[in-house]
């Protein structure tokens, strides 16, 4: 049990590193955006899970869950960048 748990550590800490980019690239969003109405786009985010999950069944991850973790993940995201834009609007 202990090996398994080091490799979902290692796992664990890859996927920080990798939200961690994805991270900057919203910020960049936020810069980049004219508008604060454009930060939530419905269809991006359809087109998001869509990709999402063919890439999760593609994978043999269940699609329910990746289904919730990126929500989950979208919505973080576009919440960090309404600050990231409204900080910049001031």
């Amino acid at each position: 049990m202990a090996e398994l748990r080091e490799q979902i550590d290692f796992l664990d800490s890859q996927l920080v590193e990798l939200l961690s980019q994805r991270q900057r690239y919203i910020e960049r969003a936020a810069e980049i955006k004219a508008h604060r109405h454009e930060i939530r786009d419905e269809a991006r985010i359809q087109d998001v899970l869509n990709k999402v999950s063919a890439a999760a069944e593609k994978a043999g991850l269940k699609v329910e869950i990746a289904q919730r973790v990126w929500r989950e993940l979208m919505e973080g995201s576009i919440a960090l960048e309404m600050d990231c834009y409204e900080a910049r609007a001031k």
